[in-house]
């Protein structure tokens, strides 16, 4: 990883940015019991990175009979915005790394599975927003991670070619979708460990946005 070849950064939102995943599994757990059903954490850390639709797709897979699906992502949602309403943590040294890359005066974008109005208020509670120079939603894509669209889409916003962002991702499916569409990819993994696949082709593994910043500080100066 050169930083000279960096022009830009792209962040993937839950788990990267806010540590959200733990309520988001709650939520859907919560949805599913209505319906009689759980959402073990294993089959969670399964839907982890995937849009609404593919993580009800993944549940039915895996509880292994038809659920009501539209019923139940509605939900989800509707749990998981009474537990955010008083708003979400920021991960450990995000703000820190997006004062660093506004240092550097590279861009900053932000590609992620949840749709664009909970992306923005998330993100504008968490005092984010405003530094944010372009975004893709789960809602605004065909297909959602781990295909590239959503990370070449934000590259293409930001008017940078992908190989020249570096993105940074939690999970697995996150780091497949960025790593396939050309970014200089490293993970920084919450509740999901990496596969090996992408312990192979990252950039870099960090424990935290901290040990990122740091790094990226070395390489820099």
């Amino acid at each position: 990883m050169k930083i000279s070849d960096i022009r830009a950064v792209i962040f993937d939102m839950d788990g990267t940015l806010l540590d959200s995943e733990r309520l988001s599994h709650k939520a859907w757990d919560a949805a599913a019991q209505e319906v009689g059903e759980r959402v073990s954490l294993e089959v969670f850390l399964k839907m982890v990175g995937h849009r609404s639709v593919d993580c009800m797709r993944i549940m039915q897979e895996e509880i292994g009979r038809e659920l009501p699906s539209e019923r139940i992502i509605a939900s989800a949602r509707e749990y998981y915005a009474k537990l955010v309403r008083v708003g979400v943590p920021l991960m450990p040294g995000a703000r820190e790394i997006f004062d660093f890359a506004r240092s550097r005066k590279w861009k900053i974008g932000v590609s992620t599975s949840t749709r664009r109005e909970s992306a923005r208020e998330k993100l504008d509670h968490a005092g984010l927003w405003k530094f944010v120079d372009a975004a893709t939603c789960g809602d605004e894509v065909a297909q959602g991670k781990p295909a590239p669209e959503i990370y070449a889409e934000t590259a293409k916003k930001l008017g940078v070619p992908a190989e020249n962002c570096l993105a940074v991702e939690d999970s697995p499916t996150g780091f497949r979708s960025a790593f396939s569409a050309g970014c200089i990819t490293v993970l920084v993994p919450d509740l999901v460990k990496p596969t090996a696949d992408a312990l192979r082709d990252a950039a870099g593994v960090f424990p935290s946005l901290n040990a990122l910043r740091e790094r990226l500080m070395t390489l820099g100066f």
